[in-house]
């Protein structure tokens, strides 16, 4: 039967991991050599790093430019200051009134060369599938085997990339559902359904990736009539194992904006994947890597986990020790499953 090693990384990311393509090399190097002393020669891995892991090598080269300021708003407007010819160009080569997807389509050539280039080398050295996270990148023109990079159209997604072995790109998916007050603020497009919901294979067992707010049974509001709850949708389509790589804005322990009588964490359980286990007839295993960052007015936290079926009812396979976004909560979460 099928045994894999499946990994939730849980990094903490400082601003400085991402200030030019040798830091964030770097940092993500540190990361797997985290993942090896759990690892055995024999048996495949599949390493979930979380989302939104790349988005922010769009200020690589530029930190310089954003010190002092005090929200990553009033950071990107510096920057765009500087870049104005450029994003003016941008807007009127890709047909665009927003200067937000101007921004990204100018960053997306450095982002992606950045990232991919990373995990690719990465995946290889370490010899392990992964699940890279994502950034906010637009559609790539010349694919994605290629670390050079031309935006198709102004169109930007929440996009997720999974490698294999010999650091190939074997599937992409763009988040679906985006957050109210957080990602649909940002001129970001929806992904196709049908692209989410496509299986890649892990020696021999269907796989799929649900960015964070994809892996949810219910809306976060009742002004969301499009939401679309894709781990039913995948169950059907016989994916075993789900990657949710996330990257939860609000304070895990404090009241959720949403619905201020529970807590963020109250919430995650209750709506999330975990709820979903019991009712499935093929997803077994949940990969879901947390996210920590705190820099400027962005914050993310909450902890890594596993969560599986078993014995009938769904369980926390494993979790990350998880405290506060600081250095010291930055963890590996392992477990060892077989079909």
């Amino acid at each position: 039967m099928p045994v894999l090693d499946l990994f939730a990384v849980q990094p903490y990311m400082d601003l400085s991991d991402y200030a030019n393509a040798t830091a964030f090399y770097h940092k993500m190097d540190l990361l797997l050599q985290k993942v090896s002393p759990y690892r055995q020669a024999d048996i495949p891995a599949l390493v979930v790093f979380p989302e939104d892991l790349a988005t922010f090598l769009v200020l690589a080269d530029n930190l310089d430019l954003i010190e002092g300021t005090r929200t990553m708003s009033e950071a990107f407007s510096r920057i765009g200051q500087r870049l104005w010819p450029s994003l003016a160009r941008y807007m009127l080569q890709y047909r665009t009134l927003s200067l937000r997807q101007a921004f990204f389509l100018f960053n997306a050539p450095k982002v992606w060369r950045i990232w991919q280039t990373t995990m690719s080398q990465l995946a290889r050295q370490y010899h392990a599938y992964i699940v890279a996270g994502s950034a906010l990148l637009p559609i790539n023109a010349f694919g994605y085997q290629s670390a050079a990079f031309r935006p198709l159209n102004k169109n930007i997604f929440n996009m997720s990339i999974m490698l294999n072995p010999s650091g190939e790109v074997i599937h992409i998916t763009r988040k679906v559902n985006l957050v109210p007050t957080q990602e649909d603020v940002l001129d970001l497009s929806p992904g196709p359904l049908a692209e989410a919901l496509k299986p890649v294979w892990i020696e021999g067992i269907p796989c799929a990736t649900a960015i964070c707010y994809d892996g949810f049974r219910i809306p976060h509001t009742k002004r969301e009539p499009g939401f679309t709850p894709l781990l039913p949708l995948m169950d059907q389509e016989g994916v075993r194992i789900i990657a949710q790589p996330s990257a939860n804005p609000w304070w895990w322990t404090k009241p959720w904006p949403f619905n201020p009588e529970i807590t963020r964490q109250q919430q995650w359980t209750t709506e999330g994947a975990f709820s979903l286990l019991e009712s499935f007839e093929n997803i077994s295993i949940i990969i879901n890597p947390q996210m920590l960052f705190h820099a400027l007015d962005i914050h993310f936290d909450g902890p890594s986990a596993i969560y599986g079926f078993r014995q009938g009812q769904a369980q926390i396979l494993a979790q990350s020790s998880f405290v506060s976004p600081e250095p010291s909560s930055e963890d590996i979460v392992h477990f060892r499953w077989q079909d």
